[in-house]
């Protein structure tokens, strides 16, 4: 028997997987998925709102916290928390790094050769994912405090 790659668009993949969790799918749900999965940005929830308002004039913002958490919870995205600063989403999971400036809080995927891992310490444990940041000043910003303006 043949292997048979899927040709499932990013959003029947997603539709698939909610169906599968028990979740119902959803117009709504299914355009939260397709604006973070064609998003570079990281955006938060009022930004995806923004996002789809056009196609959902009527979408509340909770419908999108909800239609994010559902995503999460099955994994096709990931949340990226900043402190106090509004949490952030990712619909890349492959495994990646970001970096995060923290002048202007604009995030960047930054790709990672091997997941760093402390095997000794964690050998008791089942690794579901990881984590990686880092922080400084993005290119735009450092020119500024440098005094090197655009």
């Amino acid at each position: 028997m043949s292997h048979l790659q899927s040709t499932d668009t990013p959003v029947e993949t997603a539709s698939k997987s909610l169906r599968r969790a028990g979740y119902r799918i959803t117009r709504q749900r299914l355009a939260v998925y397709a604006f973070l999965h064609g998003n570079e940005s990281h955006p938060t929830v009022d930004d995806i709102h923004t996002g789809v308002k056009n196609a959902f004039p009527r979408m509340s913002v909770a419908t999108v916290y909800k239609s994010v958490e559902s995503l999460v919870d099955i994994g096709l995205v990931k949340p990226i928390s900043l402190g106090r600063a509004a949490t952030r989403y990712d619909a890349s999971t492959d495994e990646h790094a970001h970096f995060r400036c923290i002048a202007c809080n604009q995030i960047d995927d930054v790709p990672l050769n091997q997941t760093p891992v402390a095997k000794h310490e964690l050998e008791h444990c089942e690794i579901i994912g990881s984590s990686v940041e880092f922080y400084g000043f993005c290119t735009r910003c450092r020119r500024r405090k440098l005094g090197a303006e655009d």
